[in-house]
């Protein structure tokens, strides 16, 4: 089988656990709006953003030059150096994130902050932990514990409320997401015989001098694209207060779950083909895997976009709590933006090849300013709803910046008939599925009815167009088995 064929069977096997994921993820936020009340749910949401923003300034670079090394690390000493050091710095960051949760809970007095330090440390060993099993190969195992980390987030929470409604305080869902990243950390632990492997004195210091050469450098572009997932949330609770964030943040997170399990769900079949045929054969043989990784992605993301902006009201009218949906503009706003963030991603896969992170700093840190900017004007210009306005123009700029510096080195391609048969076929799915919006029936059926009519419109097109024909071949045999 070719290195295409294998990482297009790869990225087929993990979408639709992925998607599964998103699908979670969703569901577990549409919970979330029926059980806590506003001010629960932005205090949780707040708690989650600034939990995921610590782990990218903090440890970002520490996944990041993991993942980049794991590969050839678990060839030479199955991965006891590796896995030794990167558990010596998870510890010690956890330490100094437990000790200025400690310090913010005592001197503003919430415990909130304490739920925040064992959200952190349970959810950076997973990631960090979720990344070495894709790169090794360990795809069922991935998946596995991913899929049981989203599912323990939405049982867990329930079970903690009683099932009752209005509870006043997030402690639940901290709760909830603590354990279930918790539990997924150490069955992926165990897939990786790390009891077996990690010993302190494996910690190699030659290893940590490349991770901190290569990572480094990705401090700065965590905190740039932090700012850039991020700012435009705390921006929203400054300008608008508690409720107003719930209904913004709820339907951000439908667009931004789905969308970054489409993204992850490609990207962890397509990067290690990627970095396998940079190892074996260098720029000829990376760009051609990579080429191919773009165009998966956007015959997968761009009908995304279309489906999720055409039944964007009733998908959130049906999944949310009354007065939810008039954040709903933000869904289709946020679908868009990510459809950038995601092609950015893959423009940057060269510089991450050629160990060049310094530059994507500069591009990143340039986007994340234009972000603040735009998303005070347009917050102020169009209410809470203009943030997410903002995250497409800086989203899009970060691509645009990215293309322009990246072409000295080398920039993914997509054919111009490819692109026009994948867009042409996503607004015909949009428009079909929009249909199915405007029947005078309830939001559960309309988007029973929306959902399968734009998935339809679509195969037949883009199978009659000649584009997606190999892969839907692709994903019929594996249905098959």
């Amino acid at each position: 089988m070719s290195s295409k064929n294998t990482m297009t069977r790869d990225a087929m096997l993990f979408l639709p656990a992925k998607v599964i994921e998103g699908l979670l993820v969703i569901a577990c936020s549409s919970l979330y709006t029926h059980i806590f009340t506003e001010s629960a749910v932005t205090a949780f949401n707040l708690t989650n953003t600034t939990v995921q923003l610590i782990y990218l300034i903090l440890a970002g670079w520490m996944a990041n030059s993991a993942t980049r090394y794991v590969g050839e690390e678990f060839r030479t000493d199955q991965g006891r150096g590796l896995f030794s050091t990167v558990s010596t710095i998870y510890l010690l960051l956890c330490a100094v994130v437990a000790v200025g949760c400690v310090a913010g809970a005592v001197l503003l007095r919430d415990p909130v902050y304490l739920g925040g330090a064992i959200m952190f440390c349970s959810y950076t060993a997973f990631q960090v932990l979720n990344a070495a099993l894709i790169q090794l190969g360990r795809i069922r195992a991935s998946i596995f514990w991913s899929l049981t980390s989203a599912v323990l987030k939405l049982a867990v929470a329930f079970v903690l409320c009683g099932g009752k409604a209005d509870y006043p305080l997030p402690y639940p869902a901290i709760f909830a997401n603590t354990i279930a990243d918790g539990v997924a950390a150490i069955g992926a632990a165990i897939a990786l015989s790390l009891p077996v492997v990690v010993r302190l004195r494996f910690f190699s210091k030659p290893l940590l001098r490349r991770f901190l050469q290569y990572g480094v450098p990705l401090m700065g572009v965590s905190i740039s694209v932090a700012l850039l997932n991020q700012i435009d949330k705390y921006l929203v609770v400054g300008f608008y207060g508690d409720i107003l964030y719930a209904y913004y943040s709820q339907n951000n997170s439908i667009a931004s779950g789905l969308f970054t399990m489409i993204s992850v769900g490609i990207m962890r079949g397509v990067y290690p083909a990627v970095l396998r045929g940079w190892r074996e054969g260098g720029r000829d043989a990376a760009k051609p895997l990579l080429d191919q990784g773009v165009r998966l992605y956007l015959l997968i993301a761009v009908p995304a976009v279309a489906g999720l902006t055409a039944v964007a009201l009733p998908m959130s009218r049906f999944l949310f709590a009354k007065g939810y949906d008039a954040g709903a503009p933000v869904i289709a706003y946020t679908a868009l933006a990510m459809l950038f963030m995601g092609l950015t991603e893959y423009a940057n896969k060269a510089y991450e090849l050629e160990q060049s992170t310094g530059q994507v700093l500069q591009n990143s840190a340039a986007a994340a300013i234009i972000k603040v900017i735009s998303s005070v004007i347009l917050l102020r210009a169009f209410g809470f709803t203009g943030g997410a306005m903002g995250s497409i123009v800086a989203f899009a700029s970060y691509f645009f910046i990215t293309c322009v510096r990246v072409r000295c080195r080398f920039l993914f391609h997509v054919p111009a008939k490819s692109l026009a048969r994948i867009i042409v076929s996503a607004v015909l799915c949009g428009a079909a599925a929009y249909a199915c919006t405007l029947l005078p029936v309830s939001n559960l059926v309309r988007l029973i009815c929306a959902v399968p009519a734009g998935a339809i419109v679509y195969a037949v097109c883009i199978v009659a167009s000649g584009e997606g024909r190999a892969e839907m071949q692709a994903v019929l045999r594996r249905l098959k088995r």
